[in-house]
């Protein structure tokens, strides 16, 4: 796996959680599932900015973030 992402752990049902929230979004984060989505991209990749809008201004924070995500749930797989 890429030294970009940081050396952490999931449990198993935490992966599962994330793997499912992921591929379940297709076009548009769900409301209730933005906080997880970040969260979960600032634990992966150490970032420590604050959670942005879900304005389209923001479109490009949110998809680095879940390309971060998919990048590293695709590690985990190879």
């Amino acid at each position: 796996m890429s030294s970009y992402f940081r050396n952490m752990e999931y449990t198993n049902e935490e992966l599962k959680e994330l793997k499912e929230v992921i591929g379940s979004i297709t076009n548009r984060i769900p409301q209730d599932k933005v906080g997880f989505i970040w969260n979960n991209y600032k634990r992966i990749s150490g970032d420590k900015s604050n959670q942005p809008c879900t304005c389209k201004s923001s479109a490009g924070l949110w998809g680095k973030a879940l390309e971060t995500i998919r990048t590293y749930l695709g590690g985990l797989d190879a």
